[in-house]
């Protein structure tokens, strides 16, 4: 089981918007709501692992009616065998501290980096299907808003390749975004990542 005993205050200053040093009053409203947070959140997490077929209609996840559409996700499985398909929810840490646990369980195989619905050219409308392919609202109590959007807010999923052999991690970052044009963090010259 996964806890946490700390916040990333640098990632979480980010996304308030603030990319100066926080003074005194901003630190000390940070450590109370880290405190309160600490105390509240309970990181839960679940994931499955298929065997892939890559084929024209897009990559096949095994034993479910998911199917993985887009040139990017193929690229990005491309020489792996199964997939971890992971959902995970209720802290910011909680999807880093979830792969790791999780990519433990397979120390004989090379593991791809997250890959999300809504990345490169993954529809997010997969989203749903993918939440239904793991039972995540029965066994996680997540959700998806009208939106399209994940309920609790703290909730990501995603995509993680296996395979026998060393892959190639392939491009990330804001060259490859497709929201580099609108992207707020780049106006104000930081990055998501």
């Amino acid at each position: 089981m996964i806890s946490l005993t700390s916040v990333d205050r640098k990632q979480g200053f980010r996304y308030m918007g603030l990319h100066a040093e926080p003074d005194a009053n901003m630190q000390k409203t940070a450590d109370l709501c880290e405190k309160r947070l600490l105390a509240a959140v309970r990181p839960r997490y679940m994931y499955q692992v298929c065997p892939v077929t890559f084929a024209q209609e897009g990559v096949l996840c095994g034993g479910t009616a998911l199917v993985l559409t887009g040139r990017d996700i193929a690229s990005h499985l491309h020489g792996c065998e199964r997939v971890i398909l992971l959902c995970a929810t209720l802290s910011a840490g909680a999807d880093t501290a979830t792969e790791a646990e999780i990519l433990a369980q397979f120390p004989d195989k090379h593991a791809t980096w997250r890959f999300s619905p809504g990345y490169g050219d993954l529809p997010l409308e997969t989203q749903g299907d993918f939440l239904r392919t793991l039972n995540a609202e029965k066994r996680l109590g997540v959700t998806l808003s009208p939106g399209g959007l994940c309920i609790p807010t703290k909730t990501v999923t995603a995509v993680i390749g296996l395979s026998t052999r060393p892959v190639e991690k392939g491009k990330r970052g804001c060259a490859v975004c497709n929201l580099r044009a609108t992207c707020p963090y780049r106006a104000k010259g930081a990055h998501c990542k």
